[in-house]
């Protein structure tokens, strides 16, 4: 009987999104109920004729109705039966003893309170107020002042109780819009990370590619047997690379997408700026004409900061790759100073092709990691060639284009 009365509490105070423990509303009818009884006892109202006798199905009706049918009474159509009650006990006064017929009046004024806010509560509260004047200047009630001061004490008690629900609420609102923006943070990260996978592990793919076409049309001009047995090793060894190259990224893609779904129990390094150069070599050795140049140790650079200009390096070469044209040389300059650094990536722009149009999501990725880091970001055409030059720990933090146009409007070439 009681997890069922429970359930239904709960249930309905969970459809009005009222915060308050199931035992809350059902302690304070309660209270009601027993305040009446002992009222009765005071005044000897026992045989069953006694018209006093109707004050207990009064308090009852409302709680019996909304704990059993789940509704939802008005407020009050709910506060009716405590005042009538409190009404007609008052109307025949206790003698010579503290009454407990105006205590109704103060549990009504703070459940209202609680439940439906001050105006109501204070509704409640008038009402009573009138009650008692009533009692006191007609039948007789004694202590009136006394009665008003519960009253007053229901009402703050009310209104506390509706203070924290709401500053319960509100918090879990903002506790709720905490989660949101992390996970929707912890969404773009991850999803910067499958694009710099997906983008580099693509790029050494085409030149692996690239280089199998170039062995294959070798192997087509080829004039002996030994020529074309070597063209054919060198298609052989293109495409196993390029094998290697799409097993080992659709690992680092599950990894990722494992995280997101479920969080990973196993840590993999991430990489850092010391792991520039074996980048560089990986896209050398695919076929890319690629100069490198580093300055300075840069191990010593925070392990955010050198994940951020790793990642900022690997999409601007998978950008060349995208949009170059795989034969002029691509220059890449890392130089650490302390807690500053510098990287430069560089290649000409492909002659007779259209400039980049910012349709791609490649620059903006930059600018995100870029202002994470509190870098400098600039990024565009310069005397020929295409530049994207990152500045850590020097400069107004912030992401520039040297041509004036918006960081998010452009594409590295």
């Amino acid at each position: 009987m009681l997890r069922w009365l429970r359930a239904g509490i709960e249930a309905n105070l969970d459809r009005h999104q009222i915060l308050y423990p199931w035992w809350v509303p059902l302690a304070s009818h309660l209270g009601q109920v027993g305040s009446v009884v002992v009222a009765l006892v005071l005044r000897d109202a026992l045989w069953p004729l006694d018209p006093l006798l109707l004050c207990l199905p009064l308090v009852m009706v409302s709680p019996l109705v909304q704990f059993t049918t789940n509704r939802w009474l008005p407020w009050w159509l709910d506060a009716a039966g405590s005042v009538l009650a409190a009404a007609l006990l008052l109307s025949r006064p206790a003698d010579g003893v503290l009454d407990l017929a105006p205590v109704l009046l103060g549990l009504a004024t703070a459940e209202i309170t609680a439940r439906d806010g001050v105006r109501e509560g204070l509704s409640v509260a008038a009402i009573g107020q009138v009650v008692l004047i009533w009692a006191a200047l007609g039948p007789g009630l004694a202590g009136a002042p006394l009665y008003t001061f519960e009253l007053l004490l229901g009402f703050v008690i009310g209104a506390m109780l509706l203070w924290q629900m709401r500053a319960l609420i509100a918090e879990r609102k903002a506790r709720e819009q905490a989660w949101e923006r992390a996970t929707t943070a912890e969404r773009e990260r991850i999803a910067r990370e499958i694009h710099d996978l997906v983008a580099h592990s693509l790029s050494i793919s085409l030149l692996q590619v690239t280089g199998a076409r170039r062995a294959l049309r070798d192997v087509a001009e080829a004039a002996s047997a030994a020529e074309t047995a070597e063209a054919v090793a060198e298609v052989d060894a293109a495409l196993a690379d390029a094998e290697q190259v799409g097993r080992r990224a659709m690992a680092d893609i599950r990894r990722a997408v494992s995280a997101m779904a479920d969080g990973s129990s196993q840590r993999h390094a991430l990489p850092g700026a010391a792991d520039i150069a074996a980048l560089v070599r990986e896209l050398a050795a695919a076929g890319l004409a690629v100069e490198y140049d580093e300055q300075g140790d840069p191990r010593s650079l925070p392990d955010a900061a050198g994940l951020g200009l790793y990642r900022i390096a690997q999409e601007s070469l998978a950008n060349v790759v995208k949009h170059g044209d795989g034969t002029a040389p691509v220059r890449v300059r890392l130089s650490v100073t302390g807690a500053r650094a510098r990287l430069q990536v560089s290649n000409p722009l492909p002659a007779g092709r259209p400039r980049p149009d910012g349709l791609g999501s490649g620059l903006a990725g930059m600018q995100a990691r870029a202002a994470q880091l509190g870098a400098r970001l600039d990024a565009g055409p310069a005397g020929g060639d295409w530049v994207v030059d990152v500045r850590l720990g020097a400069g107004r933090p912030g992401a520039t284009l040297p041509c004036g146009r918006t960081l998010g409007r452009m594409e590295t070439a």
